[in-house]
C-alpha cells in the first residue's frame, strides 16, 4: 500500500461487494465492476484501455471522443471534448474520490487498470482490471492523500485533459474546469457527512492544486426538504448548452450564482 508497502490485492468477490454498496448508497455513478471483461465483451471491444486515451492522436480516444459527440450532438469537436471531460471526470474516477471521503480507501484507478466502456452522453461502464486498493483507512492521511492524488489527477484526469487539449483545441483551463467539477461533485455526494467536514476534505483535496481550487467553489445549500448540503459552482463553461439538448449544468457559470444557489435550494 502506498506509504506503506504496495497495493492490497483483494478478490473480486469482495471487491464486487465493496463497490457495490457504494454505488447502492450513492447511486449508479460510482459504481465499478471489477477484473476482466467476460471474453464475448473483449473480443467485441467493446472497452477501451484507460491508458491508450492519454495521447491526443489515439484511436481509442477518438472513439470516446466520437460517442460523446454524436451523443451530445456537439456542433464541435472542442465542445464535446469539454463536455467529455467533465463526465469522465464524475464517472471514471469518481468512486475513488466518494470512497477516499468516506473510508479513507483509494482504489487503483490508475489508467493503466481501468477499463472504459463507451456510452451515449457519457461513460457506459468502468472496470477494474485487478481491483485493488493503493491506500487503506490505516494508512497515514498524508499517504492517503498523495495516492489519491497520483491515481485520480496526476496519472489519469490531468493527462486525459491534455490529451483533449491536442485533439480538439479546447481551453485548458476550461477541461481542468471539468477535473475539478468531477471530483467535487463525487466528494460532496457523501451528503451524509456535515458540510463543514466535506468543505475540510476539499480544501485539503485541492489545497496542493491551486490550478484547480480556483476554478470553482463548493457552496452550502440549504434544499427544500431543510437538508444542508454543497453544490459545486464551476467557474468554467463545458459547452453542454452548445449541445443539441440547449441546456445549461446546473452548476454553470452563465448562471449567475444567485439563480444557481436559489435553482439548487428549491430541489
Amino acid at each position: 500500500m502506498t506509504g506503506g508497502g504496495g497495493p492490497t490485492e483483494l478478490d473480486e468477490l469482495t471487491a464486487l461487494c465493496a463497490l457495490t454498496d457504494l454505488a447502492a448508497a450513492h447511486g449508479p455513478r460510482y459504481h465499478m465492476l471489477p477484473g476482466e471483461p467476460p471474453p464475448a465483451e473483449t473480443a467485441a471491444g467493446a472497452w477501451l484501455p484507460a491508458d491508450r486515451l492519454l495521447s491526443a492522436d489515439s484511436a481509442a480516444l477518438e472513439r470516446l471522443l466520437a460517442a460523446e459527440w454524436e451523443g451530445s450532438g456537439h456542433r464541435t469537436a472542442h465542445a464535446a471534448g469539454l463536455t467529455l471531460i467533465a463526465v469522465y471526470a464524475g464517472r471514471v474516477t469518481a468512486a475513488a474520490v466518494l470512497d477516499w471521503v468516506l473510508d479513507g480507501r483509494v482504489w487503483d484507478v490508475r489508467p493503466r487498470n481501468v477499463l472504459v466502456r463507451p456510452g451515449g452522453h457519457g461513460i457506459a461502464g468502468v472496470r477494474l482490471r485487478s481491483p485493488r486498493l493503493l491506500a487503506a483507512p490505516s494508512a497515514e492521511p498524508a499517504g492517503t492523500l498523495a495516492a489519491l492524488h497520483e491515481a485520480v489527477l496526476d496519472s489519469h484526469l490531468l493527462p486525459l485533459a491534455a490529451a483533449l487539449r491536442g485533439a480538439t483545441r479546447a481551453g485548458l483551463r476550461q477541461l481542468h474546469g471539468g477535473v475539478a467539477h468531477g471530483c467535487a461533485t463525487a466528494l460532496s455526494a457523501a451528503a451524509a457527512r456535515p458540510p463543514e467536514e466535506l468543505s475540510r476534505r476539499w480544501a485539503e483535496f485541492v489545497g496542493p492544486r491551486p490550478e484547480l481550487a480556483r476554478l470553482g467553489d463548493l457552496a452550502e445549500i440549504t434544499g427544500a426538504d431543510g437538508g444542508r448540503r454543497l453544490r459545486y459552482l464551476r467557474n468554467t463553461c463545458c459547452l453542454y448548452y452548445t449541445s443539441a439538448e440547449a441546456v445549461r449544468c446546473a452548476s454553470c457559470c452563465l448562471t449567475p450564482r444567485a439563480d444557481r444557489l436559489r435553482a439548487y435550494a428549491a430541489r
